[in-house]
C-alpha cells in the first residue's frame, strides 16, 4: 500500500504537468486513448487473472500446470486483440492525430497489460505483495520521470502517447521475466483451469468499461475540451482510491481461501474490509468535495478551476461508492457467486450508457459527472442485492464505520466553516478527519498501535542493519 499510494502520487504531479502542458483539448485526445486502451487491454485478459487467483488459492494445486495453461491462453487473446484493436482504430479514428495517438498507446498497451496480469495473478495469490509492489513501482516511476520531461521539454502529445505505451510494454517483461524466475516451471495444459472463465469475462470486462465510459462517450458527443476537463478531474479520485484499493488486494487471497470452507471467517473479512475501505475513502473524499477550487487551481492553474472544480467535487465521492462495490464484488467472487456479479456490472454498464449518452450531450463534462455517480450508485445497490448476506454485511459493517465517520466529518466541516479557504486549512481537515475517526474506534486505535508498532520496527531494523 504505502509503494503504491507513494508512486501513485509521484506519477500524479508527472500528469499533472502533462495536463498544463498539453491543454484541455490535446489531453482530450490522450484521454481518449487511454480509455480505449483500458478497454481493450482487458480482452488480453478475459477473467484470467482472477480465474488463476481461485485455482492457486486452493489446496495442492499444481501452480506449473495452472500458469502453463493460462498463458497459452494469453497468447492466444493478445494476437487477437491486437489485430482487432488496429482494424478498430483504422476504421473507427480516421482523423490523423487521434489515430497516431491511439495507435501508440493502445498496440503496445496490450501486450504490456497480458504480461503484468499474468505475473500479478502468480504473486497475488501466494501473497507475495512486496514482488508486485516493486513492479509497480519501477514501471510509474518510470512513466512519472518520461512525463515530467515532457512537460519540461514540451513534447507534444504524440510524444507523451509513446511513453504510456512503452512504460506498459517495459514493465509487463519485467513481470514474465520474474515469473520465470520465482515461480513454478510453466507446464501442460489443463481445460478444466478455464471453467467458469465466462463469468469472470463479462464482470471483468464491464468493471473495467464502467470507468472508461466518460471519456468514450464523451468524445462522440461534445468537444475533445470537455473530454479533457472531465478525464483531469477524474483522475484526483483515482489517486485517492489507491489507499483502499491496495488494502483490498490484501484481503482477496484470504477471501479465496475462506470462501468455500469457512462461511464465518469469509463474513468477518468482509466486514472488516467494509468498514476500512469505507471510513478511509470518506475521509479522503470529504475535504475533497470541500476544497475542489482550490485542489484545482494549485494542481492545475487557474485556468482550469472554474470548468473543473464543480465536476471533481462530483467525481471524488466515486471514490465512497467505489469503495462499497469493491468488498461486495469480491464477496460474490469469492463464494464461486461471480456470475451475479457479472449480471449486475453488466446491467451498470448499460444503464451507464444511456445516462452518459443523454446527460453529456446536455451537460458535457458535468453531466458526465453525475452519470459516472448515478450509475456507480445503482451498482452499488446491485451487489449488495444479488449478495445473499448482502443486507447483512451492510448492517454489521455500517454499525462500526457509522460512529467514526460522523465525529470525523463533524470536525473536518468545523475547520471548513471555521478557518480560512487555504491550503493548510484543506491539510487539517483530513488530519482531523483521521485522527478523531481513530480516536473514536476502539479498534481503529488498536489497528494504528499494531500498524505503528510495525512499521517502526522495520525501520529501526533497516537502519541497524545498513
Amino acid at each position: 500500500m504505502a509503494s503504491d499510494v507513494v508512486i501513485r502520487v509521484f506519477s500524479a504531479i508527472g500528469v499533472v504537468l502533462v495536463a498544463r502542458s498539453l491543454g484541455p483539448r490535446a489531453y482530450g485526445v490522450l484521454s481518449v486513448a487511454l480509455a480505449f486502451s483500458g478497454i481493450v487491454a482487458y480482452l488480453s485478459d478475459l477473467g484470467l487473472t482472477h480465474l488463476t487467483m481461485q485455482h492457486a488459492t486452493r489446496p495442492n494445486a499444481d501452480i506449473g500446470c495452472i500458469l502453463g495453461t493460462v498463458f497459452k491462453v494469453r497468447l492466444v487473446l493478445v494476437i487477437a486483440v491486437a489485430l482487432a484493436s488496429l482494424a478498430g482504430i483504422w476504421i473507427l479514428y480516421p482523423e490523423a492525430e487521434q489515430r497516431t495517438v491511439m495507435l501508440a498507446v493502445v498496440l503496445p498497451s496490450i501486450c504490456g497489460v497480458a504480461m503484468q496480469g499474468f505475473g500479478a495473478s502468480y504473486f497475488w495469490a501466494t501473497q507475495q505483495l512486496h514482488v508486485t509492489a516493486v513492479l509497480k513501482a519501477a514501471s510509474q516511476v518510470f512513466s512519472a520521470c518520461a512525463l515530467i520531461l515532457a512537460f519540461f521539454l514540451r513534447w507534444p502529445v504524440r510524444g507523451v502517447a509513446i511513453v504510456y505505451g512503452t512504460t506498459s510494454l517495459l514493465g509487463g517483461i519485467a513481470c514474465l521475466w520474474l515469473v520465470q524466475r520465482r515461480a513454478p516451471r510453466m507446464r501442460g495444459w489443463d481445460p478444466g483451469i478455464l471453467k467458469g472463465v465466462a463469468a469472470f469475462t463479462v464482470g471483468g470486462l464491464t468493471g473495467i468499461a464502467l470507468p472508461q465510459l466518460g471519456p468514450v462517450i464523451l468524445q462522440r458527443v461534445t468537444a475533445a475540451t470537455q473530454v479533457g476537463y472531465f478525464s483531469a478531474a477524474s483522475r484526483i479520485p483515482g489517486l485517492l482510491y489507491a489507499i483502499p484499493g491496495c488494502l483490498g488486494m490484501a484481503w482477496y487471497p484470504q477471501l479465496f481461501s475462506a470462501g468455500s470452507r469457512e462461511p464465518a471467517q469469509h463474513f468477518a473479512l468482509c466486514v472488516d474490509q467494509l468498514k476500512i475501505n469505507v471510513i478511509l475513502s470518506f475521509g479522503l473524499s470529504l475535504p475533497v468535495a470541500l476544497y475542489s477550487g482550490l485542489l484545482i487551481r494549485t494542481v492545475l492553474g487557474s485556468s482550469w478551476e472554474i470548468p473543473t472544480a464543480p465536476i471533481l467535487s462530483l467525481l471524488c465521492w466515486m471514490v465512497v461508492l467505489n469503495s462499497l462495490s469493491s468488498p461486495f464484488a469480491d464477496a460474490l467472487t469469492t463464494k464461486g457467486l461471480q456470475a451475479r456479479r457479472a449480471w449486475v456490472y453488466a446491467a451498470a454498464l448499460m444503464i451507464g450508457s444511456v445516462l452518459f449518452a443523454t446527460f453529456t450531450s446536455t451537460g458535457g463534462a458535468h453531466g458526465a459527472a453525475a452519470a459516472a455517480i448515478i450509475t456507480q450508485a445503482l451498482l452499488s445497490v446491485g451487489l449488495v442485492l444479488v449478495n445473499p448476506s448482502g443486507r447483512a454485511l451492510l448492517t454489521a459493517a455500517g454499525r462500526r464505520f457509522l460512529r467514526p465517520i460522523f465525529l470525523g466529518s463533524a470536525s473536518a466541516l468545523i475547520i471548513y466553516t471555521a478557518l480560512p479557504y487555504s491550503v493548510i486549512p484543506a491539510i487539517l481537515s483530513v488530519s482531523t478527519f483521521f485522527l478523531v475517526a481513530v480516536a473514536s474506534d476502539i479498534e481503529l486505535r488498536t489497528r494504528a498501535r499494531k500498524a505503528t508498532s510495525m512499521i517502526y520496527t522495520k525501520w529501526r531494523y533497516a537502519w541497524t542493519t545498513s
